[in-house]
């Protein structure tokens, strides 16, 4: 599972998760989203 961020409209990047078979994607799908939502506030702060 994977999500891009960005930079000014931009993608510039992706952020991603490996795990176990067993791990619990679907809480992981929604950890990654947010994160890589705030990553790209992070860096789009001007």
């Amino acid at each position: 599972m994977s999500a891009p961020y960005e930079v000014d409209g931009k993608v510039v990047g992706t952020l991603g998760v490996i795990g176990p078979t067993r791990m619990a994607y679907e809480r992981m799908i929604q950890i990654v989203d947010i994160t890589s939502r705030l990553v790209s506030n992070a860096l789009s702060t001007k």
